[in-house]
């Protein structure tokens, strides 16, 4: 088998400082294999996204090592590159939530390794997002989901101390609890394709895949990354009360048959909030309100087991 030309880009930082490590081992091991492997780690956040898009075109795989948070730093440098120049992106998990891992089979350090010395790709749709950010308008992509709202607010409340804590399994469900304490829903004025809503809203999310948090909220039952569609829940204002009372079918998915809830499929979605809202994507918050949500169908290859 040919080797493959790979770069690959890790945060020193993930998993509890094993970044670095890991690089060190995913570079013997794939060495080993015959793949010729560039390493490069990750200096400050935005680094990634500068490395995979001044690079780009001189690999035929960008390798993401870190959580989710590296990963669509990654996918967004390679967003920037021109499609037919722009090559496959791979995931090794080293993180809290490694949703991304999680939802394409890669959860396993071992799987993913595997899948980048003989896997194959497979063609994702890709979720774009202009916002604001430090006054500018600036546009963002991500690969699972974006949402505004509650969403946001309990990514600001699960910081680096509750993952470390806690772990995948419960932290993002501590900082849900944490978030109810001082959370307001926002006015949101939210326009689509044939129709439009205004109103108090707990959260306004649109999904590419279906779950988040670590795999263990269910945010957009029946999401699919290759279908041409987001799938997006507007959730109205709820008490502080009706939040907990509701939190297991916000893990199941079943929320979105409450009749305060609208769960419906569209390729576009206009946010605009009073006070004005952040926006989280793929786990990390991207900036505020105004913002266009658009799918680009197709857009990017990620690397998976064969």
């Amino acid at each position: 088998m040919a080797a493959k030309r790979i770069l690959l880009i890790a945060n020193p930082a993930a998993g509890r400082r094993q970044g670095e490590q890991r690089l060190a081992e995913a570079q013997a091991q794939l060495g080993a294999l015959g793949q010729a492997v560039t390493p490069s780690l990750t200096e400050s956040p935005g680094h990634a996204t500068r490395l995979a898009k001044a690079n780009a075109t001189d690999f035929e795989i960008v390798a993401a090592l870190g959580g989710d948070g590296t990963v669509n730093e990654v996918a967004n440098g390679l967003m920037a590159v021109e499609p037919g120049e722009r090559p496959a992106l791979a995931v090794l998990p080293v993180g809290t939530g490694n949703d991304v891992a999680l939802t394409f089979g890669l959860a396993k350090f071992g799987t993913a390794l595997d899948a980048l010395a003989n896997g194959n790709t497979r063609t994702l749709d890709i979720v774009r997002v202009q916002l604001v950010r430090d006054g500018k308008t600036v546009t963002r992509h991500a690969l699972l989901f974006a949402a505004a709202g509650f969403a946001a607010e309990v990514i600001r409340k699960t910081g680096p101390c509750v993952k470390r804590f806690f772990g995948r399994r419960f932290s993002y469900s501590v900082g849900l609890f944490r978030a109810l304490v001082g959370f307001r829903a926002p006015e949101f004025s939210v326009k689509w394709d044939g129709g439009g809503k205004q109103g108090r809203m707990f959260q306004v999310c649109v999904g590419n895949t279906e779950f988040a948090a670590g795999g263990v909220m269910r945010v957009s039952p029946g999401a699919r990354p290759d279908d041409g569609l987001l799938n997006i829940s507007l959730v109205d204002a709820l008490g502080r009360l009706q939040i907990v009372r509701r939190f297991p079918s916000i893990l199941s998915g079943s929320y979105v048959e409450d009749e305060r809830v609208d769960y419906f499929t569209g390729k576009r979605l206009e946010i605009d909030a009073k006070p004005t809202a952040e926006l989280q994507a793929d786990g990390d918050i991207i900036g505020t309100t105004p913002a266009t949500v658009e799918l680009l169908p197709s857009a990017l290859r990620l690397v998976v087991p064969k």
